[in-house]
């Protein structure tokens, strides 16, 4: 069993601090949480692989489009897992996400962190 923890979520677009709109960030972490399962599935698969895995941080980086609420653009910063199918099964999740209420503003760069445990 693993356990997944969504440390933070930080909007550090200048749209979103700018605006002073507060509903982008929660919609934002909102739709980072609802994928938590999906995320966490990828350590449980490389954990079936390896069980000696070592956990860790995950830091993300992403755009969402302002025009349409999707994710794109994303780059693992951080990755003390180091297994190459976590960092991709990362990057495919991240990118499947979309806002249901895109801004309609320019786009804005997203950033956040979790991390992976075995239990």
């Amino acid at each position: 069993m693993t356990k997944l923890t969504l440390l933070s979520l930080v909007i550090a677009a200048a749209t979103a601090c700018s605006s002073g709109n507060p509903q982008v960030h929660t919609d934002v972490q909102q739709l980072v949480n609802s994928t938590k399962p999906d995320l966490d599935s990828c350590y449980q698969i490389a954990l079936a692989r390896n069980r000696h895995l070592n956990g860790g941080f995950f830091t993300v980086d992403a755009v969402v489009e302002g025009a349409t609420g999707q994710f794109k653009d994303v780059v693992v910063r951080r990755n003390e897992v180091n297994d190459p199918a976590v960092t991709q099964c990362v990057v495919f999740a991240v990118r499947a996400l979309k806002l249901a209420k895109p801004t309609g503003q320019n786009n804005t760069q997203v950033s956040f962190a979790f991390r992976f445990t075995a239990q």
